[in-house]
């Protein structure tokens, strides 16, 4: 069964994405505009109907619509960007590996949408990414990131990356946790096969970077870590600071985005 529900759903991944990635370029380019994150629900939509996965949302009063601020997500499935996908306010953008941008429709829309792609194999080329960043933030822009850096391996919150803390605290915005559970229970990382299943999403509140001093990024970090953790019940004793080497590229964990 499981087998036959991934296969429905990567057929409707290859119908529906170029069909909404080819329709949300072409509005935004007769508009003179990004593409927003509508198209992006639909699409996200589209995916976890196919794959059977029920989406409970959580703490929508916490999420920031009125103004700029950076989400900062736990990571346990690439389900987790379609369910994000449904919440997330219009003018949000992802934070995406270089790679991603080279793909057909969705590149392309990635692109149009005015998305942030991070190389993380050349520092100065992921730190310039970071400075387009902060300037889409000062311009009203929120950001999604994923600061653990990739899917857990094993569904628990694994250590985070810096940048992103460095970049909330340049930019003066504030940090909205956001705890997933249950995705990877639907799609593990590896897996084709996915499961029917209820995914929670739980936004948190957030946390204004006022409170920090202007180099404490560790504090910024350890304050979000600590709150994604509490949600999911974990413990974060456990994550040992990350050395210099582990943090890479800046630090900021790339999400694996859909087209918009």
């Amino acid at each position: 069964m499981a087998i036959l529900r991934s296969s429905w759903a990567l057929l409707v991944f290859l119908v529906a994405t170029p069909i909404i990635a080819t329709g949300a370029i072409l509005s935004s380019l007769l508009r003179r505009r990004e593409v927003t994150m509508g198209p992006v629900a639909l699409w996200s939509r589209a995916l976890l109907a196919a794959i059977g996965a029920r989406v409970e949302y959580l703490g929508l009063e916490h999420r920031i619509d009125d103004r700029p601020c950076i989400f900062a997500s736990n990571h346990q499935s690439n389900v987790d960007i379609w369910a994000l996908g449904c919440a997330l306010p219009p003018h949000t953008k992802f934070v995406a590996k270089q790679s991603l941008f080279a793909l057909p429709f969705i590149g392309w829309a990635m692109r149009r949408a005015g998305f942030i792609a991070i190389d993380r194999e050349r520092r100065h080329l992921a730190m310039q990414s970071l400075e387009l960043a902060a300037t889409r933030v000062r311009e009203g822009r929120s950001l999604i990131l994923f600061p653990e850096g990739t899917r857990s391996k094993d569904g628990r919150l694994q250590r985070f990356k810096k940048g992103g803390f460095h970049l909330a605290l340049r930019a003066g915005v504030p940090v909205v946790p956001i705890a997933i559970s249950g995705s990877w229970n639907v799609l593990p990382p590896g897996k084709f096969a996915a499961r029917s299943g209820a995914i929670q999403v739980r936004f948190l509140p957030a946390i204004e970077v006022a409170r920090f001093l202007p180099d404490d990024y560790r504090g910024l970090l350890d304050t979000v870590h600590g709150a994604i953790a509490g949600a999911l019940g974990e413990s974060t004793l456990s994550v040992p600071t990350p050395t210099a080497a582990e943090t890479g590229s800046g630090g900021v964990g790339p999400a694996q985005a859909p087209p918009s």
